[in-house]
């Protein structure tokens, strides 16, 4: 969902390799073909469509993560107003702060998984040029050493916490497909950048059990002017290049499983519904040939946003349609899931307000509510996870404290959060999507209801043990 800064091997070659759907799904159960681990065991396993660890059933229970409120989260944009920096948790990694982050998750959300972005090469670059960041990538593609380190120190941290990973690499790389695609055909120069990064990135991370799960690009086969309406070459060509980063991620990283990360339309009559991961596209060229993405992931990871929440739904009983209205639009995708043999993972949802300056103290009630249905259809219709996104906040804002008030500083953040008592203006973020909040005083948000809805799912399978016992 985020926008930052301003805001698949080709099937052929996979079944080429015995590498078809077929071979995909054995191996997520037991990919005996690859070399042993010493910690093989502690990997997430799926059998029988379920996630289970160590032999026992698990769900993935979480946030999305970007760092919180103890880490700088923000930038000086140089016209009197602050950018919230994305990836400061690894410029500014400290082990301490993401430690007591996840604690938190833990002890408030029953949390076991967070989903974790690395950026995109452009995505990453005018931090780079503007903000004295160090590159992320070298000159070939492949991860700096000094952040590949910090990734397995992430890793490293949330397992001790007993919480695993998702990662989701190349965030927001659609933005450089659709700018020039033909240099990420197979063998083009980007093409050849993002295989020396991924798969730079699975070797660094292949024996960490705490790395669980990899995606490619984030809502990456939708873009609205290109194919929100009608389908176009844009989408083969996306994601003919995720697959063949998975292909990457499988050969080198072998027990962590694969997932996606698009955004769903249930109910839209698009050709991108229920999601674009189940339709079948084709790529440009001379091997080209139908598939689709769902067939090369091990479950899927649809993000949900069924509903916006408006000014007029703060009557009595307004917004209560609508409640339905999401929970019918989780039956349609999962009706259209379960032929696939998978399990489903909401990666990301939430309820969006629109305009984003709604008052913080009207939302709430519709945001509690919300989690509340989305949390019991999760249970009742077979979802394997629920990964929310926000959750921590990036900034402390006590009540009373700051406003959430119409920008036109920048086109893409028609919102700022103006702090009273700092007299910071911090564009491109929305706290409405944080599940724990701020009281007027205390060191450490309190969970909203909301938070306690998600932390109540699935009473009946137990968080995982720490690390290394049975």
């Amino acid at each position: 969902m985020r926008d930052i800064g301003c805001r698949v091997l080709v099937v052929a070659c996979l079944l080429a390799t015995g590498w078809g759907a077929t071979a995909l799904q054995t191996m997520r159960v037991a990919p005996a073909s690859a070399a042993a681990s010493p910690v093989q065991a502690d990997y997430v396993r799926i059998r029988d469509d379920r996630f289970e660890l160590h032999g026992r059933p698990f769900v993935l229970r979480g946030v999305n993560y970007f760092g919180s409120w103890r880490y700088p989260s923000a930038f000086d944009r140089g016209d009197g107003t602050e950018g919230v920096d994305t990836w400061i948790v690894y410029d500014a990694w400290d082990q301490d702060k993401a430690a007591r982050d996840f604690a938190l998750l833990r002890t408030q959300l029953r949390a076991t998984a967070v989903r974790v972005g690395t950026p995109a090469r452009d995505e990453f670059a005018h931090l780079v040029q503007y903000h004295g960041r160090a590159p992320w990538y070298e000159a070939d593609g492949s991860i700096t050493d000094a952040y590949k380190q910090r990734l397995i120190a992430l890793a490293d941290t949330a397992y001790a916490a007993g919480i695993r990973v998702q990662f989701c690499l190349l965030w927001n790389v659609f933005a450089e497909i659709l700018k020039s695609p033909d240099d990420f055909a197979p063998g083009a120069a980007m093409d050849r950048f993002y295989a020396n990064q991924v798969r730079s990135i699975g070797l660094a991370l292949r024996d960490h059990p705490g790395a669980m799960a990899f995606s490619i690009g984030n809502e990456a086969l939708v873009n609205w002017p290109t194919n929100g309406t009608h389908p176009s070459a844009y989408e083969g060509r996306a994601a003919a290049f995720m697959v063949r980063r998975l292909g990457g991620l499988r050969s080198v990283a072998p027990f962590q499983l694969l997932t996606t990360d698009e955004a769903t339309e249930p109910g839209s009559g698009s050709w991108h519904d229920p999601g674009p991961e189940f339709a079948e596209v084709e790529d440009a060229g001379a091997d080209a040939r139908p598939f689709r993405l769902v067939d090369q992931v091990d479950y899927l990871g649809p993000h949900f946003y069924p509903e916006v929440l408006k000014q007029e739904d703060f009557a009595d009983d307004a917004f209560k349609p609508k409640l339905a209205d999401a929970a019918h639009k989780l039956a349609v995708y999962m009706t259209v899931a379960r032929a696939t043999g998978k399990p489903v993972v909401l990666n990301e949802f939430g309820l969006a307000p629109k305009p984003s300056t709604l008052s913080r103290a009207d939302y709430t009630k519709p945001q509690d509510a919300f989690y509340g249905v989305i949390a019991s259809a999760a249970e009742k219709q077979g979802l394997q996870g629920l990964l929310a996104w926000g959750g921590l906040p990036e900034f402390v804002l006590r009540p009373g404290d700051f406003d959430v008030v119409p920008s036109h500083v920048n086109q893409y953040s028609p919102a700022e959060v103006d702090i009273r008592s700092t007299g910071e203006r911090i564009l491109f973020y929305d706290p409405a999507f944080e599940l724990l909040r701020w009281g007027a005083t205390g060191d450490v948000p309190l969970p909203t209801d909301a938070a306690k809805a998600l932390a109540a799912t699935w009473p009946g399978i137990p968080l995982p043990p720490p690390p290394g016992r049975p």
